[in-house]
């Protein structure tokens, strides 16, 4: 992982709909991608669609893009050290920009409905050509997060399993640290191996 962080979150959830300029709504089906990604083709990320401010790209692995069952989810590495990495990752971290777009060749596409007087395009089968940053997406529950280095994170303790509290418990009884948490872990793990927890 980059020192300066990745940038992550959906380019596309399955299903939602984006008004194509007044005329017809469209929509992804969540197989739309699969002979894509099987092919091993690659993506580009860009700075709102422009193709001279690149921020990763697939085949040198700054940018990931899985489908899975919410939508199209990606992880996007830029360089810290470019002027366009460095504006990425400061206006992602801002909040200045929180959304992405993408850029595709639709190959299969059914029609139908949405309602009384508004088709609706159905993209089946499509492939992905590039995913940018943006201010203003076609498709408005997309997202850009940015996600702190590990060095930066701050560690958040969720609540006890009864293991660990009955480990505690164990240990302040016999006098023992409970800040100790490597001889917490061994107990717990001794116990469970004994089939106690």
């Amino acid at each position: 992982m980059s020192d300066a962080g990745i940038i992550s979150g959906y380019a596309i959830r399955w299903l939602d709909r984006a008004d194509i300029g007044g005329i017809f709504l469209e929509q992804f089906d969540a197989a739309a991608f699969d002979s894509f990604f099987s092919a091993s083709q690659d993506v580009v990320a860009l700075w709102s669609h422009q193709d001279d401010r690149p921020l990763g790209r697939m085949s040198n692995r700054t940018l990931r893009v899985k489908p899975d069952a919410v939508g199209l989810w990606y992880t996007l590495t830029p360089d810290p050290t470019s002027p366009d990495g460095q504006e990425a990752i400061a206006s992602v971290r801002s909040g200045l920009v929180h959304q992405v777009s993408i850029s595709f060749w639709p190959d299969e596409e059914t029609w139908s409905w949405a309602d009384a007087d508004t088709p609706l395009r159905t993209i089946t089968k499509a492939d992905l050509r590039e995913l940018s940053l943006v201010t203003w997406p076609a498709y408005e529950r997309t997202s850009a997060n940015y996600v702190a280095p590990v060095k930066d994170r701050t560690v958040v303790h969720g609540p006890k399993t009864v293991a660990s509290r009955r480990a505690e418990m164990e240990m302040k009884f016999r006098s023992i640290p409970t800040a100790n948490h490597q001889a917490a872990k061994r107990r717990i793990s001794a116990k469970r191996a004994k089939g106690i927890l």
